[in-house]
């Protein structure tokens, strides 16, 4: 569960980062489409996870699951 809690951190401050989203308006069933992310956005997420926890995410994954939600972004990742 440590990994999912420093992985949520991790891109819940890339959005505040990258968006100006407040980490305090962020919410693990919150969907990634409702903060208005845009394709550099999903890209640089992207290269973030590759960097900071060695795993590929791939567009595909945002285009066939429009509605995922931060915290289900983060569990696929665990499951990596």
């Amino acid at each position: 569960m440590e990994k999912y809690h420093r992985l949520y951190e991790t891109i819940c401050g890339m959005l505040h980062e990258a968006r100006g989203v407040e980490i305090t308006r962020l919410s693990a069933d919150m969907p990634l489409q409702q903060l208005g992310l845009d394709s550099l956005d999903y890209m640089e997420l992207m290269l973030a996870v590759r960097r900071e926890f060695g795993i590929t995410l791939t567009a595909e994954m945002f285009i066939d699951h429009p509605e995922l939600t931060l915290g289900e972004l983060c569990h696929v990742i665990v499951g990596q």
